[in-house]
This record gives C-alpha cells, structure tokens and sequence, in this order.
C-alpha cells in the first residue's frame, strides 16, 4: 500500500520519478551543513553521465506552495548550487508568470513553472514500484535499536550530505566505510535483514556514483596508471599519499621537539601508520574500477543499486545484473568477508 505523504513531498517523488525517467541520478533531500551548521536541504540532487568525459550535477529547488516566492527561489537557488559546487540549477514552482521564467533564463536558471507541474501532478503511479523518502525512513526506523546500534537512519543520513560537498576519494572512502558498516549488520543481524540490505544497496549506489565522477579524471590515462591513482586514493584519500606523508611528519615533528625520546617515539608511530596504510587491500578495488568495461557500466550499477535499495517489492542482488553481483564480490574481497557466508546470510 502507497502511504500518503505530504503535497509538498510529493511534488518532489513526482519530480524525481520524472528526472530518473530521463535517466539521471536522483537523490532526494540531501542535508547541506556547513561547519557543523544545518543549512538547509537540497530538495533534488541530480547527476548525469553524458559521456567518458562529462558528468553534470543539478539541484533543483521545488516550491509547491500557493505563494511560492519564485523570484526569491531562484536567487536562492542559485546561490546554493555555488555553494555545492553544481552545474545546473532548476526551479520548480507553481508560479505561471512569464516574467518569472524570463528572470530564471536572466540567471541562468531552468524554471518549471505551474503549468508543467500541473501536467506533472495529474500522472499515477508514480510510486507503485518504489517507496518514498518517507517510507524508507520508515522502514530503517522498524529497527527500533538502530539507534543505538551504530545509528542506522543518521549513516544513511551522512551518505546524502556527503554529496553537498564536491566529491572525492574521502567521500567515497567514507560511503565504503558505511556499505562495509551495514555488510557486518547483514551478517550478524539476520532478524534485520531486509533493512540492512537496503541501507547497503543504498550507500552503495552512492558510493558508485562517486567512482563513476572519479574516473572522468582518470579516463585518459593507461591502465597501469589509472590502477595507481585509484589504489592512492582509496588508501590515502584526497591528499594522496604525498600529503598524508607532509601532514605525518608535521604532527610528528612537534612529538620530537616536546616529548621526551621524541625522535624515537616519533619514529615507532610513523612506521606503524605507513604500515597501517600498506596493509590495506584497497589494490582489490583499484584493480577492478581502473577496468574499462566497469566503467563503462558503473553509472548504470549505482541507479540499479538505489532501485533495489528502495523497491517496494523488495529483492536481493542474486538475480541482478552480472555487473552489480561482480561489484559486491569486489568489495567483499577487499573487506575480507567470505563471499559464500554473505551469500548464504541474504538468502537464509
């Protein structure tokens, strides 16, 4: 059964139907925090992949309201998608003036106005196949130690704010921490299974979207090459292993002047973080996202991924597509949890 949600949210499931029919990446309510602030929330995050070498991000602000300040709106939205680093920028609202449209292209702002949403709000269905936001949060919020159990809705979440922020090797480092978070959770919380796999499926799918916006970078290089930058990041993160290194050796610089047998201290630590760093199996996933045919299709893995995450008629990945089930594997192996076990653990 579709639980009814609010007028306003609902416009923004309408509207999000309608971008992922056009084939973008749609995620809804992503959180903007600023230096620990809770701004505001970006109503619709969208992302397309148009070719090897573009990629586009696009907000759009929706106001289903009777006096939807549709001017305001768009000085506003566009001062966010400066702020989050997007491409485009889109307006819906249930204003019909002209002026209204003529000031947005002034902008360079795309309006929907109030007669596409009203042609928008007269299609059904829309949910027929798949849960809202709500709904969703719904259904992690059944888990009623969730809370306290590693705080399932606020991973989920974290992984929506991170796109607020340009992505990079730390926001996807920090998506795998949470798919690997909710991996442990399938196996030992079998009476939260189906929640569990959501959530994976979930920051997984935006942990993809962030490789697929990585390897734009790295579409020119050799193989060899390629392999090397996505093994750095995804040990070192953004600063790579030359800034990890400068940043050690400047906290390791201040244990040498102030702590007593500093040099030696400071040595022992620097060995150990370096061997930290060296025994991590990221070379796994490396390897396998630096293939061309997986980038090619990684875009198309992360939609299947949110859509198995929120499919109302709920299904694991067994039967999906040989890119995703190759995707899972990879990271199992780089987590060092036995492919058979997790196998066995969602089909019990």
């Amino acid at each position: 059964m579709v639980r009814k949600i609010p007028k306003g949210f609902e416009m923004e499931e309408q509207l999000r139907n309608y971008f992922m029919q056009s084939g973008y990446f749609v995620v809804r309510g992503v959180p903007f925090v600023y230096e620990g602030f809770d701004v505001t929330d970006i109503d619709l995050w969208l992302y397309s992949r148009e070719s090897s070498l573009t990629r586009n991000i696009t907000i759009v602000d929706v106001k289903n309201k009777k006096t939807p300040q549709a001017i305001e709106r768009i000085f506003w939205a566009k001062g966010l998608a400066k702020a989050v680093s997007a491409n485009n920028v889109i307006v819906a609202t249930t204003d019909k003036r002209k002026e209204v449209k003529d000031f947005g292209l002034d902008l360079d702002v795309l309006v929907l106005d109030g007669v596409f949403l009203s042609k928008l709000s007269k299609s059904e269905g829309f949910l027929k196949n798949r849960f809202s936001d709500e709904e969703f949060e719904e259904e992690i919020e059944k888990y009623s130690l969730g809370k306290l159990d590693g705080d399932w809705k606020g991973q989920i979440l974290k992984c929506k704010s991170l796109l607020a922020n340009e992505i990079s090797f730390d926001s996807c480092n920090q998506w795998l921490e949470v798919s690997r978070f909710f991996a442990e959770q399938i196996l030992t919380k079998p009476s939260q299974l189906d929640v569990a796999l959501r959530c994976f499926y979930y920051s997984l799918s935006l942990f993809s979207i962030g490789v697929d916006y990585i390897l734009k970078e790295l579409s020119f290089l050799e193989h060899d090459e390629r392999v090397g930058k996505l093994v750095e990041g995804f040990t070192y993160g953004s600063k790579g292993q030359e800034g990890v290194t400068k940043m050690l050796s400047l906290s390791l610089s201040l244990v040498e002047q102030f702590a007593a047998e500093g040099r030696s201290i400071s040595s022992q630590v620097r060995s150990k973080v370096m061997a930290d760093f060296d025994s991590l199996p990221t070379n796994i996933i490396g390897e396998y996202f630096a293939k061309a045919d997986v980038g090619k299709t990684i875009f198309s893995t992360a939609k299947e991924l949110e859509f198995l995450a929120m499919s109302r008629d709920f299904r694991n990945h067994s039967e999906s597509s040989l890119e995703l089930r190759a995707t899972i594997g990879c990271l199992l192996d780089c987590w060092e949890i036995n492919r058979k076990e997790f196998s066995f653990s969602i089909n019990a």
